[in-house]
């Protein structure tokens, strides 16, 4: 069932040190345990609720040793050869924006978790994006999520989508900018110094216990290499506007 989920968001290569996810069905009970290297990590009662189980499981292994990138909650797109990184906490919209600017020309690495590593280069978990019940019918609207919708698979209430274009590759970061959706708001956009946008990054720091001084040197190192913005919005074509806008300007 999930395979036309996931068949575009497949890594050619697999690190051979990653610890491996064995699914276990219990016979009678119709649970599914989700084994890693022989002790439970989670319990689906579904085969509906694999796939987002396997997916946030998944992620937590990535990030729980690592020690040599950081690792953010943050989409990351691309236009024009530019890299924009989209740190934002849970419930911030950030994946409902994504799936907007993928109709404004944007093409997509991540939407969820991004790992910057030496020299400073992008790299996303490529993963369906995970619609939340209260956008669907927003993200519904949108034409160019037509048949990426009609292919999705719902799974513990997060409508998983398929974004059928190769993921975009050898990018590093372009421009910041922390998204923050406000019902009714007007578009405000804050420029970040040096200072508030680490402290920002810290916030979207997922293994910040494993890095250097808990991260906070990459997070410095990376608010002074691009320019950064804070921004409040409730129109999503006003957010694209004004990134096109930057894009003109730069």
């Amino acid at each position: 069932m999930a395979a036309s989920v996931f068949q575009h968001h497949v890594s050619p290569s697999v690190d051979q040190n990653c610890a491996a996810i064995d699914v276990v069905q219990q016979e009678g009970a119709g649970d599914f345990l989700l084994m890693v290297e022989g002790q439970l990590a989670g319990i689906a009662s579904s085969v509906a609720e694999l796939p987002v189980m396997l997916m946030q499981l998944g992620q937590r292994l990535l990030v729980f040793k690592e020690a040599r990138q950081a690792m953010l909650h943050a989409a990351v797109l691309a236009k024009n050869g530019r890299g924009f990184l989209f740190p934002a906490v849970a419930g911030s919209g950030k994946t409902t924006l994504t799936a907007w600017l993928l109709g404004q020309g944007y093409g997509l690495l991540s939407d969820e978790l991004t790992s910057i590593g030496e020299g400073d280069d992008l790299d996303g978990f490529t993963r369906p994006l995970n619609i939340k019940p209260g956008s669907r019918a927003l993200v519904a609207g949108f034409d160019w999520m037509g048949a990426a919708l009609a292919r999705s698979v719902l799974s513990s209430d997060v409508t998983l989508v398929s974004w059928d274009r190769s993921p975009v590759k050898n990018l590093s970061a372009s421009i910041i900018v922390f998204p923050s959706y406000a019902a009714g708001s007007p578009c405000e956009v804050e420029s970040l110094s040096q200072g508030p946008c680490a402290r920002n990054l810290m916030g979207s720091l997922l293994n910040a216990r494993n890095l250097p001084k808990h991260g906070l040197s990459f997070a410095m190192h990376l608010a002074g290499t691009c320019p950064s913005y804070r921004v409040r919005y409730s129109r999503l074509q006003d957010v694209s506007t004004w990134l096109d806008q930057i894009l003109a300007d730069t």
